[in-house]
């Protein structure tokens, strides 16, 4: 009975051809933006869902209201200070994460020879916090010294090709002079689907050795770090305003109160 049916189909589509071509292409067409689509949708709503603690963990973000004919603004960039402040005042906070990202590629030196690498630093417990896989080293020490860098597995590459790049030192060029760093850690690539991107990583707690670092360090009008937290259990932070805009109060006890969180 199937056969008979398959055959009369092919009957009808020889005869009219034209047409069966069409209703063809069109449901091919159909089908390929609906898978597209699907793969989209999918890739979105997975966007960041790979950490373990993801349901904790938080990215903050200074948001300030409109008034007169100031503008309501928001960024993630924000003062070195203020991750050691929200552990210290407030109990949610379990811990934290800041990063300085790497804004274009810097020069470095490895094996002899001088590349480009974008290099970005993070504080020693990124790893444990965030759940970027690790190809090689521990993620509770990887970066617990201060001349650590963990390389991603395609910089690794880029830089030693077939090589061994763990232990190796490399020197990356820091506002006008060249720093040594020990390659302590090798990360898998970090998936398309996250928003932290890095090729490079260093320990963030180097940056006070730089001209840079030592101006931001403990001033909270230099804002330039992202900076990540993670809420104990059941906490409610991310939507209690009050106590969000106290820490605002706190640091900024001159500036005008136009804070939303």
């Amino acid at each position: 009975m199937i056969k008979q049916y398959f055959k009369i189909a092919i009957r009808n589509l020889l005869k009219q051809k034209g047409l069966a071509i069409i209703n063809i292409m069109g449901l091919s067409i159909g089908i390929a933006c609906f898978s597209l689509f699907l793969l989209y949708a999918v890739n979105e709503l997975n966007f960041d869902r790979f950490h373990a603690k993801g349901d904790q963990i938080y990215r903050v973000y200074r948001a300030t209201e409109a008034m007169g004919d100031e503008k309501a603004e928001s960024d993630v960039y924000l003062p070195m200070p203020l991750g050691p402040a929200l552990e210290q005042d407030i109990p949610d906070v379990a811990s934290f994460v800041r990063m300085s990202e790497g804004w274009r590629p810097d020069f470095v030196k490895a094996d002899d020879k001088i590349g480009r690498l974008e290099v970005s630093f993070a504080d020693p417990n990124f790893f444990q916090f965030f759940s970027f896989e690790l190809a090689r080293g521990n993620a509770a020490t990887v970066l617990k010294e201060l001349r650590s860098i963990v390389l991603t597995e395609e910089s690794a590459r880029q830089l030693y090709g077939n090589k061994d790049a763990m232990g190796k030192i490399i020197e990356i060029k820091l506002e006008d002079k060249f720093e040594p760093f020990v390659i302590t850690g090798i990360a898998k690539n970090p998936p398309a689907n996250s928003s932290i991107q890095f090729k490079a990583l260093g320990n963030y707690q180097f940056l006070p050795n730089t001209s840079q670092g030592k101006r931001s360090n403990n001033n909270w009008n230099r804002s330039s770090y992202p900076t990540y937290v993670q809420l104990k259990e059941g906490s409610t932070l991310f939507a209690d305003n009050k106590r969000l805009t106290s820490i605002r109060k706190k640091y900024y006890p001159k500036a005008r109160d136009r804070s939303h969180q």
